[in-house]
């Protein structure tokens, strides 16, 4: 009976060492990920972004406009990355901060609060939240949707 419960200890502590290395090896990955699309982003550089994007990536933003309404734009993620590629002017520093992630096999979800500088200028804050799936071992992003406000952006 003894060895019974000593193997079945061993093996429970087996997997979950395997559950915990997996999960901790794609959190990183994840976490590398979002750091270099806003490399990219900064570095007005598509090629680090474009490969890590789903070819049917969505991606929403909510907003409030100057008279205070809401606004909701679904787009895919082309017209990001043509704005990032076409960008000569101030660099887009979107800094993050509080990056959550959690994982379940071959989906994962990141939430982050973030700011956006136009250069050295505070444009806004929100939070963002990136959903991703796992396709042929890799890590693609599927959903982004953030938040925008242009108060209450505590530098």
């Amino acid at each position: 009976m003894k060895k019974i419960i000593f193997f079945t200890t061993f093996i429970f502590f087996i997997s979950f060492s395997a559950f915990t290395q997996s999960y901790q090896r794609d959190s990183t990955q994840i976490a590398e990920i979002i750091q270099d699309v806003f490399d990219g982003m900064r570095e007005s550089d598509t090629t680090k972004m474009a490969p890590y994007m789903h070819p049917n990536v969505k991606m929403q933003s909510l907003n409030v406009d100057g008279e205070g309404n809401e606004v909701s734009q679904l787009n895919g993620a082309q017209g990001w990355l043509n704005a990032v590629a076409k960008n000569k002017g101030d660099v887009w520093n979107e800094q993050i901060d509080n990056l959550k992630i959690q994982t379940d096999g071959e989906v994962a979800s990141a939430w982050m609060d973030y700011k956006f500088y136009l250069g050295d200028k505070l444009s806004h804050c929100g939070i963002n939240s990136f959903q991703f799936i796992k396709m042929d071992g890799k890590w693609k992003i599927i959903y982004i949707i953030d938040s925008r406000f242009k108060s209450n952006c505590s530098e």
